[in-house]
């Protein structure tokens, strides 16, 4: 029986290579011209970093707007 399965996450992934080591399933290559990714690509996040030293909240400023 042949199945596709669509990995989401790394969690998924290590699962199914512990099942593979287990002898329970197997991996295929796949033979198509462009092989497909089997975990999303992970999206980039950066932090930006403020000084808000001598900050201070005005409630009252703030409700105006």
């Amino acid at each position: 029986m042949t199945v596709t399965i669509e990995v989401f996450d790394l969690h998924a992934l290590n699962l199914l290579r512990e099942l593979e080591q287990l002898k329970v399933i197997r991996f295929v290559p796949i033979t198509e011209d462009e092989p497909k990714r089997l975990v999303p690509e992970q999206k980039k996040f950066t932090a930006i970093r403020l000084d808000t030293r001598g900050f201070k909240f005005n409630r009252e400023e703030a409700n105006e707007r």
